[in-house]
């Protein structure tokens, strides 16, 4: 399977949650940004979001041994730059027994145009 295939099929595992609709229920979320911390160092991140890079996802999260007090119905939302990288930590959150996972749709980048 290729790269490109690998975020296809991600893309049809994780939903995907509006920028408006993340908006209007931004405090019911637990917000994951999978991006790395240069990334956000450069760029900014979205308030109250935990910064987990899409590689640590499986050493830092799980709904059986968490330290960030998160149950497998935690409603969660994940994002990155555009989405492809938060579509794999999505389907990686799943897999590992999250069942409330969402990708925000554009990533960073629309949720910045959105928000200004």
């Amino acid at each position: 399977m290729t790269l490109k295939e690998l975020i296809a099929e991600a893309h049809t595992i994780v939903p995907k949650i509006s920028c408006e609709s993340f908006m209007q229920n931004f405090n019911n979320y637990f917000v994951i940004d999978v991006r790395e911390g240069t990334e956000i160092e450069e760029t900014g991140a979205i308030p109250n979001a935990v910064n987990i890079p899409r590689g640590l996802i499986e050493m830092k999260l799980s709904p059986s041994n968490d330290s960030q007090g998160l149950s497998s119905d935690t409603p969660i939302v994940v994002y990155c730059g555009g989405g492809s990288r938060a579509s794999l930590a999505g389907r990686t959150l799943i897999e590992l027994g999250f069942k409330n996972v969402q990708n925000l749709e554009g990533g960073f980048r629309d949720w910045k145009e959105f928000s200004d």
